[in-house]
């Protein structure tokens, strides 16, 4: 037998959704996790610290009022990182214009594990298998004034992980809003609304120990916030604080005696935790063809905090045509053995 590895308003939201209590569960491990790992360089070189940032761009995966950014141009961003363990995260974006006031990102995530080595139970090698993970992402955005603006994003997400293992299918949903005070810019997101996986290991482990499953995407719940001072129009600080409410399914079973003879019975229970995550970054542009960034990420500070630095820069090639910019980050990871390189190049149409 074969084996794998296996509008409302905001703030009621958030007081309804988000226990008080020390978290029990870590946010490491959850389904999904490919797609809270950031998106292209830029925001990740800033620590994803991107609820409240349209200076860098458009990019509404952290914030779909952010899609509503006025711009004369399509703004394409194709990325891909460089990563250990046989891994793989590629990324792409198009921003258009809705006229008169709003504006549509499409995007399109995929998360790729391969060379995993197939084992039976009794450890016997079987197969070398992949896992494929992939979100499609569209956000429409809407300037209701000069300074704010909203958006809702939909999110459809498809994850292949074993031949023998059913395809799982489901839909998210993400909503935020966006504010420009002088040189402050405010932001508000929830994402991941109702996304969750499910899948069916029957034809893998058999039906005594298969069987159907559901995982819950976590719930995010961001504030952000960004300064870019009049008089130093090359700085951009930003800084972001996310609760994620975690929502788990735990099992146990029990064996009890009937007639003399044992029977297991198997119980659930559901159980919702939260995992807490503050961000920073800046960017300051050294030269037109030179943009510096850096960033820091404190992940799980209610449990058992990490600390992620992050850093990178974009260099704008000399070019009328297309305006590209090639854009790298540095990222080290959250399990604090590995790191990441990730590349960009945005062309402006």
């Amino acid at each position: 037998m074969k084996k794998s590895k296996l509008y409302i308003p905001f703030l009621i939201i958030i007081w309804i959704c988000v226990p008080l209590g020390e978290a029990l569960a870590q946010a490491g491990g959850f389904t999904g996790s490919f797609s809270r790992m950031g998106f292209a360089p830029r925001g990740m070189a800033m620590g994803n610290s991107f609820t409240a940032v349209h200076q860098e761009g458009s990019y509404g995966y952290y914030n779909p009022a952010l899609a509503a950014k006025p711009s004369d141009i399509i703004q394409l961003d194709f990325s891909s990182s460089a990563m250990r363990f046989d891994r793989q995260l590629h990324m792409v974006t198009a921003h258009f214009q809705l006229p008169p006031s709003a504006g549509i990102s499409v995007s399109l995530l995929n998360g790729r594990m391969g060379e995993i080595d197939g084992r039976s139970q009794s450890g016997f090698a079987t197969e070398i298998f992949s896992t494929n993970e992939y979100q499609l992402l569209s956000n429409f955005g809407i300037r209701f004034t000069d300074t704010f603006w909203g958006g809702i994003g939909i999110k459809f997400n498809l994850a292949d992980y074993h031949a023998d293992v059913s395809t799982s299918t489901s839909v998210g949903v993400d909503a935020g809003i966006f504010k420009q005070a002088g040189a402050v810019g405010i932001g508000i997101a929830v994402q991941d609304l109702f996304a969750t996986t499910q899948y069916d290991t029957s034809d893998l482990f058999g039906a005594n120990v298969g069987g159907s499953r559901s995982n819950d995407y976590p719930t995010r719940i961001k504030f952000g916030a960004s300064f870019s001072p009049a008089e130093i129009p090359e700085l951009l600080v930003s800084a972001d604080y996310e609760i994620q409410v975690l929502r788990s399914e735990i099992r146990r079973n029990e064996v009890q005696l009937s007639e003399g003879r044992p029977i297991t019975t198997t119980s659930s229970e559901e159980v919702t935790t939260n995992s807490q995550f503050v961000r920073i970054g800046s960017r300051y542009s050294l030269h037109p063809r030179f943009t510096l960034r850096a960033g820091l990420q404190a992940l799980d500070i209610n449990h058992d905090i990490k600390l992620q630095p992050t850093t990178g820069f974009s260099l704008h090639l000399p070019f009328d045509r297309f305006t590209p910019s090639v854009d790298y980050a540095f990222v080290r990871e959250p399990s604090q053995i590995s790191t990441m390189h990730v590349f960009s190049i945005r062309l402006q149409i």
